[in-house]
């Protein structure tokens, strides 16, 4: 998957959501539901997430082949 097939959110909780969008046929962002990747109390937490999925600092690759989100929300 593409690096803009995930978005992390920043609730005002200070949670960290990172889910897998779902696309159109046009490329648009489907106003359907969302895969949650993954939940996380701190940013540092997230960021290493964020590593893994991006296959940088030599971390591991995730078990699904996904790709890093490209950009945080909230």
């Amino acid at each position: 998957m593409e690096l803009s097939n995930y978005e992390l959110v920043r609730y005002p909780s200070g949670q960290l959501v990172l889910t897998r969008l779902v696309r159109t046929a046009s490329g648009t962002p489907s106003s359907g539901p969302r895969d949650v990747v993954g939940v996380y109390t701190s940013e540092k937490d997230a960021q290493s997430a964020l590593d893994r999925l991006a296959g940088r600092s030599g971390s591991q690759q995730p078990a699904d082949g996904g790709s890093a989100p490209t950009g945080l929300r909230g």
